[in-house]
């Protein structure tokens, strides 16, 4: 109508207080919380994860076995779920029942990210996120089990299953460019499927560890002037800790005096120390067992040795090399990209104890090769801190949800609405 003015709306005020944003829902599932890389990488990225943005509940089986637990580090503010029927080994009854559970468990919690570890818990987990239609699924193997594990047949049916698995998983995350290669080597995905990120590792605590090694030898029993050898492992086939046990009457034969120390615990430990009285090699090799200070223990060392078959990166080599010390491998996927050989230790082939013997006596008759090793492995290692890696997976996870993909690159963080 004519004669009438306009009157303007009021200014929008915006002072009101705007909706939250809800947070990210993400949902760990590992089989068990020993002490193991596998297990600190899972629990470090659960509790690391800004608490402001995620939601964050952890899934895991039974703890058991000889290795030791990482469950009394569990914060009391991160959410845990036991799964009984979670267990390592297939089994025919907790298998089906473990895989319902944790249908159950991610329909009733509405997560926006499943994120499974390791073998037994990427495929049930998977399973049970494709059938709970969650929306996001990331997995991290820590290192396949396509060698060494489960036979001929057994590695075979793995690799198939994992192909169907890849289908459904927005990214599988590999621990070393070693480990993503072996996945395209086998036709696991395509190459986009898969990226890279470090496991994460504290690294200062290693670079800063101090004390008196004098002190530290004699509140241990080691003899005071004994040229020392170190393996922080647990004590399973995989890690070929046997092949070093192999190795010692060689190594001790060159050098006199040499001691081999073992850090870890596990199955075959029993087996290890019967097997070193028979040989009568009780004043070349130590078990000291599960240890929760890796850190000062390491200055100790002349070298570090991981003799492993399988490894997804070799966290042990991380530390040792954080901690100055050379480290004598096996060259096997994921230790080759941590050790540099002839830069910050050597690399033998695996299960090869005269080859491993052969290194560790060139490492002992050298200091200044020791030192030179030594200086160099300090930096070698300076992109696999805890704070990286969280870092990537927080940008992983926002491009994923975002659907624009995701490379473990740059990406911006979200929350959702």
């Amino acid at each position: 109508m004519t004669g009438m003015r306009s009157v303007p709306r009021p200014a929008r005020d915006d002072r009101r207080p705007q909706p939250r944003a809800r947070r990210i829902r993400v949902l760990h599932v590992i089989t068990r919380m020993v002490v193991g890389g596998a297990q600190e990488n899972t629990l470090l990225t659960a509790t690391r994860l800004d608490a402001a943005r995620y939601d964050v509940t952890l899934a895991s089986g039974p703890t058991t076995g000889p290795e030791g637990t990482l469950e009394p580090r569990i914060p009391g503010d991160l959410r845990f779920v036991r799964v009984p029927e979670l267990v390592r080994d297939p089994h025919p009854i907790k298998d089906p029942v473990a895989l319902a559970r944790l249908y159950g468990l991610m329909r009733t919690g509405r997560f926006d990210i499943v994120h499974t570890h390791t073998t037994k818990a990427g495929l049930l987990g998977r399973i049970a996120a494709a059938c709970a239609r969650v929306p996001v699924v990331v997995h991290t193997p820590h290192g396949h089990a396509f060698h060494n594990y489960l036979g001929a047949r057994g590695s075979t049916a793995l690799q198939a299953v994992e192909r169907l698995l890849a289908v459904r998983t927005a990214r599988v995350i590999c621990l070393t460019e070693a480990e993503r290669d072996d996945h395209l080597k086998l036709r696991i995905g395509p190459p986009d499927k898969f990226c890279v990120v470090h496991s994460g590792v504290d690294l200062e605590r290693f670079r800063a560890a101090g004390g008196s090694p004098e002190r530290t030898r004699r509140a241990l029993g080691l003899p005071p002037n004994a040229p020392l050898v170190g393996c922080v492992a647990r004590l399973v086939p995989v890690k070929g800790v046997h092949h070093l046990l192999d190795a010692v009457p060689a190594v001790r034969a060159a050098v006199p005096g040499a001691m081999v120390v073992f850090v870890g615990d596990g199955p075959l430990r029993a087996g290890l120390e019967a097997t070193a009285a028979a040989r009568h090699l009780d004043g070349g090799v130590r078990f000291l067992g599960l240890r929760d200070d890796v850190a000062e223990l390491l200055p100790l060392f002349d070298v570090v040795v991981l003799p492993s078959l399988n490894e997804g990166m070799g966290r042990a080599a991380v530390e040792a090399l954080a901690a100055g010390r050379p480290v004598v491998g096996s060259r096997i996927s994921g230790i080759q990209n941590v050790v540099t050989d002839g830069e910050t230790g050597l690399l033998v082939p695996p299960a090869d104890p005269a080859a491993l013997a052969d290194a560790i006596v060139r490492c002992l008759r050298d200091p200044e090769l020791r030192r030179k090793f030594g200086e160099r492995a300090r930096q070698s290692v300076s992109g696999y801190g805890i704070d990286a890696m969280v870092e990537q997976i927080d940008r992983l996870y926002a491009a994923l949800l975002t659907g624009r993909g995701g490379t473990c690159s740059d990406e911006p963080s979200i929350s959702l609405g």
